[in-house]
């Protein structure tokens, strides 16, 4: 409910979880987003306006992608959100306006085609290495702890 772009929450999750184990590729889909006008450079001081824009700031799904983007490795992050070109509600459901929205996110996909085949490589490229070095490890002490139990 209050994040837009969960991605680096399940990132963490994940650590959380498999504290061994690198991330080998991580994919987000976002909705779509829509560019509105750039401000003017009148300054914005009333409270309504700074209450606008911490919540703006805190539900900006481009901020998330940024961050991950530029912490990290290359080819283990992938953040698919193509440009629409008007801002639809969540709960659309006119046929035209759906069909509008398909055939602008087939067209993101036309364009980025070389990053959804990079992502595609990543997701069916065997584990890495060290990844099933850790699980054999892990499944070995699960195998020792069970037979000693007995």
């Amino acid at each position: 409910m209050l994040i837009n772009n969960p991605t680096a929450l399940a990132i963490h999750e994940c650590q959380c979880l498999w504290p061994d184990v690198p991330l080998q590729c991580v994919v987000s889909l976002g909705t779509g987003r829509f560019e509105t006008a750039g401000r003017s450079s009148v300054s914005y001081t009333s409270l309504k306006t700074k209450l606008t824009n911490v919540i703006s700031s805190a539900t900006d799904t481009e901020e998330v992608h940024t961050m991950l983007d530029a912490l990290l490795p290359p080819n283990t992050y992938f953040r698919f959100n193509p440009y629409m070109s008007e801002d639809v509600a969540l709960d659309e459901s006119r046929e035209e306006k759906l069909l509008q929205m398909q055939t602008e996110g087939l067209q993101y996909l036309e364009r980025n085609q070389e990053k959804l085949q990079r992502a595609v490589g990543e997701l069916t490229r065997d584990k890495r290495t060290v990844q099933r070095l850790s699980e054999w490890l892990r499944l070995r002490a699960l195998m020792y702890e069970s037979f000693y139990r007995i």
